[in-house]
């Protein structure tokens, strides 16, 4: 592995690394599963018309696997460890979102497929109003000061639940008290979260980002409604832009 790649990786997980800094040896593990996100992508190329949607389903392939491997340990060393979430429990879908490009085109792509058009546009509406906000402010600003209900929330539940974000199926909860008093103080209220489980994200997020710098294609994460918006109003230009080297809106 080059240095560029090293270096986008141990930047990536840079917030990683400082939870724990009296383990080197899970460090290591760590930045490891990371490369191998990179390596299990060694046969999706750029070439490919679903090159997007490609990434994104080895990426939730990838996290799935290692999230319920890590859920399945933490369980067996404390019995007493169980996820509070359950269908119909929406107070974490308010909070600021950050995607993978790559993440965005497939939602684009799911929409185009299976939404009417008028819904299409409906939405592509609503994402364009809520990425105004951020003309207006600093995108530190924005992400931080982020709070109100994703806009493919219907009825308490996902509209898009099999395309949805690796952050969205990351965040999980063993304190429903705790994500309630988050929720009406717009998250002033922090979660209690194992590290282990929850840095699990950030293992494809890195991986996938250094293997997109091998082919010059910015993949840092970025904030998801001004990304979805640019996408949903001209995704083959958004589409020619990223792949040519550009950034997105609100990417990082």
């Amino acid at each position: 592995m080059n240095s560029r790649l090293n270096e986008i990786v141990d930047s990536g997980l840079a917030h990683v690394y400082t939870m724990f800094e009296a383990h080197p040896e899970m460090k290591k593990l760590l930045r490891d599963m990371s490369f191998a996100v990179c390596s299990d992508l060694g046969s999706v190329s750029p070439e490919h018309n679903l090159f997007p949607r490609l990434l994104a389903e080895k990426g939730v392939s990838f996290f799935e696997a290692n999230f319920n491997a890590i859920l399945g340990q933490v369980q067996s060393l404390d019995a007493d460890f169980q996820i509070d979430c359950s269908e119909g429990c929406s107070y974490c879908c308010s909070s600021h979102i950050t995607v993978m490009p790559q993440e965005a085109f497939n939602i684009g792509l799911h929409l185009a497929q299976k939404w009417g058009e008028s819904d299409f546009t409906a939405l592509a509406e609503e994402c364009l109003e809520t990425a105004d906000h951020l003309e207006k402010t600093t995108l530190k600003e924005f992400t931080q000061n982020y709070f109100q209900p994703c806009p493919f929330l219907k009825e308490n539940r996902c509209s898009i639940y099999e395309v949805r974000p690796i952050l969205c199926r990351n965040w999980i909860s063993t304190d429903l008290d705790a994500c309630k008093k988050s929720f009406n103080t717009k998250n002033k209220v922090t979660v209690p979260q194992n590290a282990l489980i929850m840095v699990q994200k950030d293992l494809v997020f890195s991986g996938q980002q250094a293997y997109l710098a091998g082919f010059g294609i910015k993949g840092g994460i970025g904030s998801f409604m001004p990304m979805l918006a640019q996408i949903l109003t001209d995704f083959e230009g958004s589409y020619a832009k990223w792949l040519s080297g550009e950034k997105l809106d609100g990417q990082m």
